[in-house]
């Protein structure tokens, strides 16, 4: 009766047992740390900036962290060229993970697109040659309206979807009166907007680090850059249409 009825769970556990031993042991094995790393893929997306990775290093913190900001994972640099890892959302959220660049002219001197989650054949569309290129040679100025203070939103009726499109066409819009008119992508507005809203938070961390003060080539960088604040009212929804 034993035998029939308790042996067997028992050797079923001792696998699993056995098998959940080994996993960990292989996950310790085989796992590392990228924190503070240029990984494979950032290096590919400086050679697709800059036409090489060489020189390049992850600014840090004095204790050894990764210098981060505001919207901005990490800022490598190699003393005069930058570029910003930055994860933003479009239709998906953190469907966008870019890596910005930003010359020493403190202009945009191209975007990487090192993953993306947005849905095919409308929101991938923002990885077009003719999309991407439309951000070379944005400076921070051109981002900026002369508003600069966040407009407090009015009541609106609608749906969350229609709020969110409509706020969206503000936006646009503020690029349209800062001197950067954004041609987004028929049907993709979200991940349009999400590709606008990464470039700007890079040339807003750019503007606010001091580049030019804190990482001269001759200096090197001492103490933190000044921090991000942020300027920008975050929009929420809870639900979103079938549509972009």
């Amino acid at each position: 009766m034993f035998n029939e009825k308790i042996k067997p769970p028992l050797v079923l556990t001792l696998i699993c047992l056995i098998a959940c031993g080994l996993l960990v042991a292989a996950y310790e094995a085989t796992y590392t740390d990228t924190t503070g790393v240029i990984t494979d893929k950032l290096t590919a997306g400086l050679t697709e900036l800059y036409g090489s990775a060489e020189g390049f290093e992850m600014l840090k913190n004095d204790d050894g962290t990764v210098l981060t900001y505001e919207g901005v994972t990490s800022v490598l640099w190699d003393g005069e060229n930058a570029a910003f890892e930055i994860t933003a959302d479009g239709y998906s959220t953190g469907g966008l993970h870019v890596l910005v660049g930003v010359g020493s002219n403190g202009a945009v001197s191209g975007v990487s697109i090192m993953t993306i989650g947005e849905t095919p054949g409308l929101g991938t569309k923002v990885q077009n040659p003719d999309f991407l290129n439309q951000f070379r040679g944005v400076r921070y100025s051109d981002t900026v309206t002369e508003e600069a203070a966040p407009v407090k939103a009015k009541a609106v009726w609608g749906t969350t979807s229609q709020i969110k499109n409509l706020e969206i066409e503000r936006q646009l819009e503020g690029s349209s009166a800062s001197g950067f008119t954004l041609d987004a992508v028929t049907g993709a507005s979200y991940s349009s907007n999400g590709m606008y809203t990464a470039v700007k938070t890079a040339l807003s961390a750019y503007e606010n680090m001091g580049m030019d003060a804190y990482f001269a080539p001759t200096l090197g960088y001492k103490e933190n850059p000044v921090s991000l604040t942020g300027t920008e009212e975050t929009v929420t929804e809870e639900t979103k249409g079938a549509d972009e």
